[in-house]
C-alpha cells in the first residue's frame, strides 16, 4: 500500500505578510514578482471544512512555478480558514505537500496506516480536480494535500446550493 505517486505537485507555505514573502522569493530566484490574488469563492471552487461549506473572502495567495515544483504562498485573513488555523497553531512555514494520486481510497488508507489519521478535514472542488487537506502534522511534521482528478460538477453545484440555502435561512432569521 502507498500513495501511488512519489511526485510532489506543490509545496504550500502559510505566511503573515504575503507581499514581503513574494518579493523576497522574486529577488532570490531572479524572477518578476508573482501575481497575488484572493482565494476564489464557491463560484469557482466550493470548499467544505469539517463538512461545512466555507467562504474565504480574505485569504490571499501567490503561486511560483519553478522548473521542478510549484511553491504556493498563502496569507490567511481574519475569517476562519484552514490557513489561519495552521498559522495560529504552528506559525509561519510549510503547511503541506500536495500529491496528485491515482487512487484516492488507497492514498487515504495508506495515510491512515502510516500516520494514524483518518480522512481529511478540508476539501475543495474544481470542475475536474479535488484537493483534500489531511492533518498529518504530528506524524510527519507537515500536512498532506491529496489531489484527485475527477468530474466534480455535480458536487460543486450541491455545495453552492447548500450555501444559497444557508444564506437564505440566515436572512430570514435576521428579519
Amino acid at each position: 500500500m502507498a500513495l501511488g505517486t512519489k511526485k510532489v505537485v506543490h509545496i504550500a507555505f502559510v505566511v503573515k505578510d504575503l507581499d514581503k514573502v513574494a518579493d523576497t522569493w522574486a529577488k532570490l530566484l531572479g524572477i518578476e514578482r508573482p501575481r497575488i490574488w484572493n482565494i476564489p469563492g464557491p463560484e469557482v471552487a466550493p470548499v467544505l471544512t469539517f463538512g461545512r461549506p466555507e467562504l474565504y473572502r480574505d485569504c490571499r495567495i501567490s503561486v511560483i512555478q519553478l522548473e521542478n515544483i510549484t511553491l504556493e504562498l498563502t496569507q490567511p485573513g481574519e475569517e476562519p480558514s484552514p490557513w489561519k488555523s495552521f498559522l495560529e497553531e504552528h506559525g509561519e512555514g510549510m503547511m503541506h505537500m500536495a500529491f496528485l494520486v491515482p487512487d484516492e481510497k488507497e492514498a487515504f488508507d495508506t495515510i491512515k496506516e502510516a500516520c494514524g489519521v483518518e480522512g481529511y478535514y478540508h476539501i475543495g472542488y474544481y470542475p475536474e480536480q479535488s484537493y483534500s487537506f489531511v492533518d498529518t502534522f504530528d506524524a510527519i511534521k507537515t500536512e498532506l494535500n491529496i489531489k484527485v482528478d475527477r468530474d466534480n460538477c455535480e458536487t460543486m453545484e450541491q455545495i453552492r446550493r447548500q450555501i444559497r440555502e444557508e444564506n437564505q435561512n440566515s436572512e430570514k432569521r435576521g428579519k
